[in-house]
């Protein structure tokens, strides 16, 4: 690791390289040629991208039924518990809405399913079954009644088995092998085989979270979630065992970034000999830390320290790991928490992704003409203060005894 001041890490953090704005371009490109030429413009960029000539977007059922049957049981058995946690946490999420009444007014709010989402399961390093479990598992909990998914066909031209095999578990027939930005712009503006889509939701590389910044607008997304971040807060006595390896463990990420933030400067110093990649910072005290730390706004933030309680409420991160035995690792396979989290320090205004990312709130307003008699010369002043006149009449003429 490499010793850095607070100084360096807002620079390093902050300043928009030239392969960023080359990057934006290129994915800009894709997003023009899927939009135009739909089906065509997926068969090139599996040419161009994964080395193969496809005949077919659309996974056959024939294909994933197949890949069920081959699933290995220990993986079968491993993911229905998982599965089984993430449902039951996400079903705790879900929320009641409520209804207000008074005299001649009742306001309701209320929640609704998406129709349509598009999940993405990244598999260009190595297929992410844990993916498809923490976007398909919250999605069916909320109520979503279409769900799509799509994932590289990088296992010999096709989609990895194990994520085929985990899809037809999951009940999920409509499966299209392709992936990067090519995949998001076939999501949200459609294709002849593949169906235009209100959510985009799953991690992916800088290509895939740059198309759906992009895209946003044209479709909805979960958040920004590009290649995976961690922050460890240590303290001395540290068991730099468990820094080490959960420090390299999303170092196996492409494109990640790892932090240290310590006050011991001989535990940093270990930590510099020991692991080649990221950074590390001194902190004078824990005040600094938490600075630091919310400066960078980690997905992963994994305190290994004594009370770790005292930071937690001041802490900003896609989600927290608390004590030496909640390693982020933890959260991206089984605790419960969807592992699909910000990045790129957007941990300061956005989520993680739950049964929210696919459902849509909604405010019903039921009046009665009572309620005019009491309130409408209030509502009548307010738009007459706003120049707008025929609000005013708008709301005036319900006042009116016979209409």
């Amino acid at each position: 690791m490499k010793k850095i001041s607070f100084g360096e890490l807002r620079k390093i953090l902050t300043s928009a390289s030239a392969e960023e704005r080359n990057t934006e371009k290129s994915v800009k490109s894709i997003i023009e040629r899927v939009r135009r030429d739909g089906d065509k413009a997926l068969i090139h960029f599996a040419q161009k991208f994964d080395g193969i000539k496809q005949k077919s977007i659309r996974v056959e059922g024939t294909e994933i039924e197949k890949a069920g049957k081959n699933l290995d049981v220990r993986i079968l058995e491993a993911a229905k518990a998982a599965v089984k946690r993430v449902e039951k946490y996400h079903k705790k999420q879900l929320p009641q809405g409520f209804t207000m009444k008074e005299e001649g007014l009742t306001l309701e709010y209320r929640f609704d399913p998406i129709e349509n989402a598009g999940i993405y399961i990244p598999a260009g390093q190595s297929p992410l079954m844990s993916t498809l479990i923490m976007t398909a598992v919250p999605a069916k909990v909320a109520g979503v009644k279409n769900i799509y998914a799509a994932s590289p066909p990088s296992c010999n031209g096709k989609i990895h088995p194990p994520i085929l095999g985990l899809l037809g578990y999951l009940g999920i027939k409509d499966v299209f092998a392709m992936g990067g930005a090519q995949a998001m712009a076939a999501f949200a503006c459609g294709t002849e085989t593949v169906p235009r889509v209100d959510v985009i939701a799953g991690p992916g590389n800088k290509y895939v979270d740059t198309a759906k910044r992009l895209l946003y607008g044209t479709v909805g997304i979960d958040l920004p979630a590009g290649p995976s971040e961690v922050a460890v807060f240590a303290e001395s006595p540290a068991n730099m065992s468990f820094v080490e390896a959960d420090l390299f463990a999303q170092g196996e990420h492409a494109g990640s970034r790892i932090f240290l933030i310590t006050t011991s400067e001989k535990l940093g110093s270990e930590a510099e000999k020991r692991i080649r990649a990221g950074f590390w910072l001194l902190a004078k005290d824990r005040k600094e830390a938490l600075e630091i730390i919310n400066y960078i706004a980690p997905e992963h933030l994994q305190l290994s320290c004594r009370k770790p309680e005292e930071m937690i409420k001041k802490a900003v991160a896609g989600a927290v790991f608390a004590g030496d035995y909640s390693p982020a690792a933890l959260g991206d396979y089984f605790a419960g928490p969807s592992h699909v989290l910000p990045t790129g320090r957007t941990a300061r205004f956005a989520s993680g992704l739950s049964v929210y990312t696919f459902l849509r709130s909604c405010a019903v307003i039921k009046a009665e003409k009572s309620f005019y008699a009491r309130n409408g010369r209030l509502m009548e002043i307010l738009a007459e203060s706003e120049g707008l006149s025929r609000h005013c009449k708008s709301l005036s003429l319900r006042k009116k005894k016979k209409q």
